[in-house]
């Protein structure tokens, strides 16, 4: 793995504390990190009054041309979408629960940004 790879996972995991602490703080309840499938992944999932939030975390500089928002494409919105489906098939227990799909973002500063309900 080279220098920029590391740096990569360093920041990723990074993020994702920063943004459990803040989801902690804000009264959720974590349930998982890191839920991997074949064909879908979801950083953080968390539970807070009857909705389950699937987030993604992103660590992303100042200086980059794109917003943040736009890094759910087609193709990430349905591997997380699968993912989530999944999640919910072994999980019955959460199905009477609202979903929601959001992304934590993280500036270069450890500022936090936190968007709900994307899609």
């Amino acid at each position: 793995m080279g220098y920029s790879s590391k740096r990569r996972v360093i920041k990723g995991k990074e993020g994702e504390n920063i943004a459990t602490e803040l989801l902690l703080k804000l009264g959720h309840t974590i349930l998982e990190r890191n839920f991997r499938i074949k064909r879908g992944e979801i950083d953080i999932i968390s539970e807070k009054e009857n909705v389950l939030y699937f987030t993604e975390v992103k660590y992303w500089a100042r200086t980059s041309p794109l917003h943040p928002l736009e890094i759910f494409g087609t193709n990430k919105i349905r591997r997380m979408k699968t993912a989530a489906t999944y999640y919910l098939s072994k999980n019955v227990s959460f199905r009477d629960h609202f979903v929601s799909f959001s992304l934590a973002l993280i500036t270069e500063k450890r500022e936090l940004k936190y968007y709900l309900h994307l899609f």
